[in-house]
């Protein structure tokens, strides 16, 4: 099984970007709580990358459900691009969205720490903003795919305890599992997980396994915030394996929590017309069920 190998390729389809709204840097921009709004490309930190589009439902109030989501790429590459149809959809069901990019990990000064910071600061923007989109102060709700995904668990369960749920989509959890360390080492995969992690040390079977890989699996910091787990059993980079495991580990610690498998879908899981319809409604009812109030 090529696991990990999507995870280190930008995702091979295109997703229409939406033309509308208001670009912006870090500008006031006058919106209206009874229309949709888009506000493209708004300037939430001091990077490049750090920008986000902000999606804003008709009708909103301090109480609907806000999502913050977190774009796949083995931490290195991918772009927000990827779920402008996801955010579309979702601002759509009556749900706010802020869709964004984040640096880059690398194997010098930024890795997941950094990147967390990233996440951090666009929670931040949000809350600071609230008043003036008539959105919520805090509560946000998280999800992301893939490494993404990742990504948005770490956050959710080491930085922010505030999160009211996360939902997330094909994600990898354990970096301790030996058979999985196996796989990346046969694969010459561990330049990406080093990036992301910080780890310096060379893994070889038999080893003990790196400290940093610990710190960096969602698995082992696993708490009470509802989680909604979708995978497809299908998936050739991150088997489902990785979601059972999660179960588990949900289970031990009496979480509430709902696992979606989609029948027959690989990694990229909204590929079918119908997978996605599946993934997207599910993601509506567990938002506006675990994200309001």
């Amino acid at each position: 099984m090529n696991y990990f190998k999507i995870i280190l390729m930008t995702v091979g389809f295109t997703v229409l970007s939406c033309s509308t709204g208001h670009e912006i840097s870090g500008v006031e921009n006058s919106v209206s709580p009874t229309k949709e709004e888009v506000l493209k490309n708004v300037k939430y930190g001091p990077f490049e990358r750090n920008l986000m589009d902000v999606y804003l439902p008709a009708n909103r109030d301090p109480k609907s459900a806000f999502l913050v989501n977190i774009h796949g790429g083995a931490w290195t590459q991918g772009d927000k691009r990827f779920d402008d149809k996801l955010s579309e959809y979702l601002v759509s069901q009556g749900v706010a969205v802020a869709n964004l990019n984040y640096r880059y990990a690398d194997l010098q000064d930024t890795h997941l720490p950094q990147l967390l910071d990233d996440i951090n600061n666009v929670v931040k923007y949000l809350s600071e903003h609230s008043k003036e989109w008539n959105t919520r102060k805090t509560g946000f709700s998280i999800s992301g795919g893939s490494s993404g995904a990742h990504v948005s668990m770490m956050y959710a369960y080491t930085r922010n305890p505030a999160i009211k749920t996360i939902i997330e989509r094909c994600g990898p959890v354990d970096f301790t599992d030996i058979q999985t360390l196996q796989y990346i080492k046969a694969a010459n995969l561990f330049e990406v997980l080093d990036k992301m992690s910080g780890n310096k040390a060379v893994w070889n079977p038999g080893d003990v396994v790196p400290e940093l890989y610990a710190k960096t699996s969602p698995i082992k910091f696993v708490n009470k915030i509802p989680i909604m787990i979708i995978h497809g059993d299908k998936d050739e980079v991150v088997p489902i394996q990785q979601a059972y495991l999660l179960e588990s580990a949900l289970k031990a610690k009496g979480t509430t929590y709902k696992l979606v498998i989609v029948p027959g879908a690989g990694h990229q899981i909204e590929k079918l017309p119908q997978d996605q319809q599946t993934v997207f409604t599910e993601m509506t009812s567990w938002l506006k069920h675990y994200g309001t109030n």
